[in-house]
């Protein structure tokens, strides 16, 4: 079963979007599939995350840090995003999508 969040909030409490932000990778995260304005697999934006702060391509960011950091997505970021509604993940096909740019400041990503 695919699980999904949206909120039909207008805005976020300034104080859940500082804590969306107060993590490097949450923030990068976000950055990044607002960059790519479509769904991405999960171990792709662990590996876009990771090709960022080390400044390489992402198929340059070996297999075992991109599992490392798909599985601290999943259990630490996934669930905090998604309870916010700022992002839904589909489990079916392990996507996640961005689906409240406006919840979070552009300039602080």
């Amino acid at each position: 079963m695919a699980t999904t969040s949206t909120s039909d909030a207008s805005d976020l409490p300034e104080e859940v979007v500082s804590d969306l932000l107060g993590d490097e990778h949450r923030r990068r995260a976000l950055s990044i599939m607002a960059a790519r304005g479509e769904p991405m697999v999960v171990a792709d934006l662990a590996a876009a995350i990771l090709a960022v702060k080390r400044e390489v391509d992402p198929d340059a960011v070996p297999d075992a840090d991109r599992r490392a950091l798909a599985e601290e997505l999943y259990t630490e970021h996934l669930p905090k995003l998604t309870a916010t509604g700022v992002v839904s993940y589909d489990s079916v096909v392990g996507k996640v999508e961005l689906r409240r740019p406006d919840a979070v400041p552009t300039d602080q990503l």
